[in-house]
């Protein structure tokens, strides 16, 4: 008769995939009761705005509007935008297929992200440059592209004004942290080519007025401190025992 071991082995996957798809759903649901909404949002933007002038960092307006008369840039930026969150899925199911020594300590990156990103966003709260920030084309709303008019539209469970961090880039770099562990021993020059995605996902955010260089800062440095501490290992103390005479 097969162990207790085998059949959770066998069905762990049946459990795993609809807490992760319930978390998920939590996750908006959660982010969208946090919203605490205009002024705070736009008075947040307009110091991150102001502190990118004095570092000399505000990229956004030249970036967004080097798009403009490029409607073949506009709708892959778009689409890339849109879609880019489905690799969080798939690096989960590939870590879980191949790399099953990798997926636990990724996952539980990536829950405490999560976590992490909700206490954020109901600190500060923030207008993305696309709402807050003058001359700044909201692409994506202007071509509609994947229902992206209806992003402008305030509507129940959807948090518009959460631009800090920006999670499209935390998700990726999550990504690219999570294939370049799993790959780094065995192919580690082809490893480093996990990196691209959120580099990519980063530039994507900026040109379509989605988010401001210090959200995707402090996307980078939220994945670090959260790798950093769901990584190190458990350390657990133990008395020396003394042999008995």
């Amino acid at each position: 008769m097969p162990s207790s071991s085998f059949w959770h082995k066998r069905f762990a996957w049946y459990l795993e995939m609809p807490l992760l798809l319930a978390g998920y759903f939590a996750f908006g649901l959660a982010r969208a009761a946090v919203d605490r909404g205009d002024p705070a949002a736009t008075d947040n933007a307009g110091r991150v705005q102001r502190l990118e002038r004095v570092l000399r960092v505000a990229v956004e307006e030249p970036l967004n509007h080097a798009m403009l008369g490029h409607p073949v840039a506009i709708h892959l930026t778009g689409y890339f935008y849109r879609l880019s969150v489905l690799a969080v899925p798939v690096v989960l199911i590939w870590l879980y297929v191949r790399k099953k020594s990798r997926y636990g300590s990724a996952r539980t990156a990536l829950v405490v992200l999560m976590l992490l990103d909700l206490l954020l966003v109901w600190l500060y709260p923030e207008a993305p440059p696309r709402f807050a920030q003058p001359g700044i084309v909201d692409h994506m709303a202007d071509h509609d592209i994947l229902f992206g008019a209806e992003s402008r539209v305030p509507r129940p469970g959807v948090n518009l004004l959460a631009a800090m961090p920006s999670m499209h880039v935390a998700w990726a770099t999550w990504c690219g942290y999570a294939v370049w562990s799993a790959l780094r021993d065995r192919a580690p020059r082809a490893s480093w080519s996990a990196w691209l995605h959120p580099l990519l996902t980063a530039f994507v955010v900026l040109v379509t007025g989605h988010h401001y260089v210090l959200d995707v800062v402090v996307a980078f440095a939220v994945v670090a401190v959260v790798v950093g501490v769901t990584s190190r290992p458990v350390r657990v103390a133990r008395e020396p025992v003394e042999s008995l005479p």
